[in-house]
């Protein structure tokens, strides 16, 4: 553990002299006629302002990472689950005391509060934004989104920052003062008719809340009948543990929790709360925590939450943590376009290569824009794009479906909306070359010049998340459908959690990333053959075939098949 807090006196003042750094200047300066952000005041100079910075990483201990994450993470590599102690990723990280100092001290200096994270590679700056802004060489102001009212301002930097060249040296970014998340308003759907009955399976659609509201949603009885998710996971072992990340105001009321808990018969309790106390219901942070503890009500919950998007803040809170959940479901992301800086994409996977050497499970969702992502695919010159984190290589990436026919607990198709493609930034990994080469394969593929062919194909794996049947959800003390990979995402996360359980029981190491294991056994999942992922605003996308699809991934979870596979590691 290597945690320390310096407190700076002397005030800085940047000598015009000196030569200036701009760690992201690849990033364009916020235009507000293309941004849903909207510029307003500047920052108070007493404000107080915190800080992410991430510093530089040898690239032969980067190497070191990548290697040592690949190995534990494979099953049949004989490091296979030999997972990292904390104190162990310092030792491979390898940041020197003395760039930790002249950056810490360079920040202190300025009026810095600074804390250094456990790893050595993170440092949190707590300073006002007058000193910021002297430090930074920047111009700090407010900035709130056009649609989404309930959305928290931002802070950001309205024309991109620099550092001193002496410590631009130690320091990959200060972050996030340069992206800009995408935010949508979750839309929710009232209770319409009565479920149908399926004659197909010659049962009845299950009613698993009391709420007539839930009738003809998705519940955790629709979700245990689909994925043959076993009732004994409701009294299973704790052994196990899961987290989820919310953010920007996304919170969750207690009431809200236990009504749903009340109704759906599942213990909806949460275990520690990181980061916030507000007692506000959010749709998204309750639907993960709703569903989530739906299907793995034993596992101990914790709530990971940050008022503002920040992978990086994120990342330095789980990371910090000496026993940190197994299982960490996100349902945020951004295209990997609106990130544009190289260095922000790096540190983030760094981030997650960190936490898969220590045994960790990240899981993203796909996004909910179909192939066009949140940018959308352009008038003339289409061009799908591509989420991040969803495209990295080092995540697994969660997909959404629908049920083929409505209220009929059977085949699932794609969801129209589902995220879906190839990265432009990433390469193919190595775990996925084979299914993804069988996928390039087939004659149904959209124009070659509207994606990469060679990039990082996802998602990896889906869940039911589209609107023929949306989740049946409780907030702000009603129920209501939601649909979206954020749905997706923590019913995915909670039958890994499940999985690890049976893992820990037996005295073995938890599964940590993913994908290999994923890629190794396609069993496990129930394949998805019908839809395409076009976003249902133009006619191109990909589409859901046997095998491995850039529109469901493997498909849909088999906890029985899941289960027997793991048991077999």
């Amino acid at each position: 553990m290597y945690a320390l807090t310096l407190l700076g006196a002397t005030a800085y003042t940047p000598g015009s002299y000196a030569p200036r750094l701009s760690p992201e200047a690849e990033v364009p300066h916020h235009d507000h006629s293309t941004s849903s952000w909207l510029r307003e005041e500047r920052a108070s100079p007493q404000a107080r302002v915190t800080l992410t910075v991430a510093l530089r990483v040898e690239g032969e201990a980067l190497k070191r990472l990548e290697s040592t994450f690949w190995a534990v993470s494979t099953p049949g590599d004989p490091e296979y689950g030999k997972h990292l102690s904390n104190d162990q990723v310092t030792a491979l990280l390898n940041v020197s005391h003395e760039r930790v100092s002249a950056a810490s001290h360079h920040f202190a200096a300025a009026g810095a509060e600074v804390t250094v994270a456990p790893n050595r590679d993170m440092l949190t700056v707590v300073m006002t934004a007058a000193e910021a802004e002297a430090l930074l060489s920047a111009r700090l102001h407010w900035y709130r989104h056009s649609r989404v009212k309930a959305a928290p301002r931002l802070l950001r930097a309205a024309a991109g920052y620099s550092l001193d060249a002496s410590v631009a040296q130690h320091v990959s970014l200060v972050g996030e003062l340069v992206q800009f998340p995408h935010i949508a308003e979750k839309a929710t759907t009232d209770a319409a008719e009565p479920a149908s009955f399926s004659a197909a399976a010659g049962e009845e659609w299950p009613k698993g809340c009391a709420a007539a509201q839930c009738d003809n949603f998705v519940t955790p009885a629709v979700l245990a009948m689909r994925y043959k998710i076993p009732a004994a996971a409701a009294s299973g072992s704790t052994a196990s543990s899961m987290a989820v990340a919310e953010y920007q105001g996304q919170y969750y009321k207690t009431s809200d929790l236990a009504t749903f808990g009340e109704s759906c018969k599942v213990d909806v309790s949460i275990k520690e709360t990181i980061g916030g106390d507000l007692p506000v219901a959010g749709v998204e942070a309750e639907l993960d925590i709703e569903y989530i503890k739906a299907v793995a009500p034993a596992v101990p919950l914790t709530v990971v939450y940050n008022s503002q998007y920040s992978l990086l803040a994120w990342a330095r809170q789980i990371s910090s943590l000496e026993n940190p959940p197994l299982v960490h479901s996100v349902s945020y992301g951004n295209d990997e376009k609106q990130q544009v800086s190289a260095e922000y994409m790096q540190t983030a996977n760094t981030a997650f290569m960190k936490a898969g050497v220590r045994g960790l499970s990240i899981l993203f969702a796909s996004g909910d824009q179909g192939v066009c992502g949140r940018e959308g695919c352009g008038f003339f010159k289409k061009r799908f794009k591509p989420d991040f984190p969803a495209a990295s290589p080092y995540i697994t990436a969660v997909g959404g479906t629908d049920f083929v026919t409505k209220s009929v607990v059977g085949d699932e198709k794609a969801w129209v909306a589902g995220g879906g493609g190839f990265s432009d930034d990433f390469a193919i990994p190595a775990y996925q070359a084979e299914a993804v080469a069988a996928y390039l394969s087939q004659p149904d593929l959209p124009p070659k010049d509207m994606w990469n062919s060679t990039g990082r194909a996802y998602p990896d794996v889906s869940a039911l998340a589209g609107q023929v049947n949306p989740y049946c959800v409780v907030s702000s003390g009603r129920f209501a459908g939601v649909a979206g990979t954020s749905a997706a995402c923590p019913v995915v996360a909670g039958i890994f959690a499940l999985l690890n359980s049976r893992r820990v029981d037996n005295g073995k190491p938890a599964l940590g990333f993913l994908n290999p294991f994923i890629y190794q056994n396609p069993q496990g999942f129930q394949d998805v053959t019908q839809g395409k992922n076009t976003g249902g605003m133009q006619e191109y996308g990909f589409s859901a075939v046997k095998g491995w699809d850039a529109a469901t991934g493997f498909g849909t979870p088999d906890f029985d098949a899941l289960a027997e596979a793991v048991d077999q590691l």
